[in-house]
This record gives C-alpha cells, sequence and structure tokens, in this order.
C-alpha cells in the first residue's frame, strides 16, 4: 500500500482537541505513519515499536543516566507518537480489532510503568533517600488506577447504558465559561509529555510529585462522577 503524505491525514483519527497533538504531535505522527504505511508495517508492529521505545528509555535510565537521559526522554515521546500511529495505520488499512486494543492499552501500562520503576531504582541506588521509594510507587499506583478507572467506566456505562456523565461536565463548563475544559484534563498527551521532560531534566522528586497527585485525582474523579449511580 502506497500512499503520499497529504493522503495519510484524514485516518489520523479525533486527537486535534488537544493543543500539544494539534501543534506538535500530529505532524510528526503523520510522517511517521506515512513511513510505516508505505513500509506496510501492520498497526500492531507500529505498537511494538512504540513498547521497545519505552523499554529503551528504562534501560537507559537505570544503566546509564547523564546525558543519555535526553535520548530517553527522546524515545519516551517516541513511543507516545507510536501511540497516535497504531491507529492511524490501523484505520488507513480498515483494520481495527480487539488484539490492537490491547496492545494498545498494555503497551502504555507497562512502558511508563518500567520507566518510573528505573527512575526510582537509579535515584536510590544514588541518593539512598528512602523517600523516593514512596513517590516512586505513589505515581506506579495512580497510572495503573487512572487507567483502570477509565477502563471500568466505559464497562459500566455500556452495562448500564448510562450517558457520560464526564462528557457531561465538560460540556457544561465549556459552555458556562467558553473555554474547552479538555485542555485543563491530565491527558495522554501531557502525561507523556511531562514525563519525558521530567526524565530529561533529572527531575525525579518533581515526576513522582506531580505526577502522582493528578492522577490519583483523576481516578478518584471518576468514582465521584459515578457515586450513586
Amino acid at each position: 500500500m502506497t500512499l503520499k503524505l497529504s493522503e495519510v491525514k484524514p485516518f489520523f483519527g479525533s486527537h486535534l482537541d488537544k493543543p500539544l497533538v494539534k501543534y506538535f504531535y500530529y505532524y510528526v505522527a503523520i510522517f511517521f505513519s506515512w513511513i510505516y504505511i508505505n513500509l506496510g508495517l501492520s498497526a500492531h508492529i507500529v505498537n511494538l515499536l512504540g513498547l521497545l521505545a519505552s523499554l529503551s528509555a528504562a534501560g537507559i535510565i537505570f544503566f546509564t543516566g547523564g546525558k543519555w537521559m535526553i535520548l530517553a526522554g527522546i524515545l519516551i515521546m517516541f513511543a507516545y507518537v507510536s501511540d497516535l500511529c497504531d491507529g492511524t495505520v490501523a484505520r488507513a488499512y480498515n483494520k481495527k480489532n480487539a488484539m490492537g486494543k490491547w496492545l494498545d492499552e498494555s503497551a502504555g501500562f507497562i512502558g511508563i510503568s518500567l520507566v518510573f520503576f528505573a527512575f526510582m531504582m537509579r535515584t536510590l541506588i544514588s541518593t539512598q533517600d528512602l523517600w523516593i521509594i514512596v513517590l516512586g510507587f505513589f505515581a506506579i499506583f495512580g497510572y495503573l488506577m487512572m487507567n483502570m478507572a477509565a477502563i471500568l467506566s466505559e464497562i459500566i456505562r455500556t452495562r448500564f447504558k448510562l450517558d457520560n456523565p464526564a462528557e457531561k461536565i465538560r460540556k457544561k463548563a465549556g459552555g458556562f465559561l467558553r473555554i474547552n475544559p479538555g485542555l485543563f484534563a491530565f491527558s495522554f498527551d501531557i502525561q507523556w509529555t511531562f514525563v519525558a521532560i521530567c526524565v530529561m531534566f533529572n527531575a525525579p522528586y518533581i515526576l513522582f510529585l506531580v505526577f502522582g497527585t493528578l492522577s490519583n485525582l483523576q481516578w478518584m474523579a471518576r468514582y465521584f462522577i459515578f457515586f450513586g449511580k
């Protein structure tokens, strides 16, 4: 299958409401999607390339550090680009399936969790500060719970035929405040970019404290939204 670069754009999907995606990741993802499609790579392979990038970043963080942390941060950003690309490639081939969804969800869990764990252990070894263990697991727990809550909310809404209460809140806030509440959500583009920047600048304490706080607040908010439904 051969496509021109401009022909890939219609397959990108609905991520352009997020400023980071719209003004940065979109162009990178379209370029790499164009390469993958013309090379004949499947969406599954693209997803595994993203997982490999995040695993490589975790290895660099733990075993090397120093200036190599910049490369680790770039690899983390590339892993997020791959997450955008796999859906684009799947739509271009018109091949969306359960296996692709499973790979898409699990790759993020594994990649970010291992990056956090590697960063936590390297910091512990270099500083002997046990508080980094507390902060590290605080962030890992928040990340896993945030993603699990998102998946559970979809299952619950489908099972009980509920409207999306989060979407109702977004619409009300947008109508009242004249802003897009999604700009302030702790979305995937913000998550991965924040992780990458903190890795580049070797700032594990800031990463774990901020990420852990926001991710835990996000999953608790989902439980609050469905309370009493």
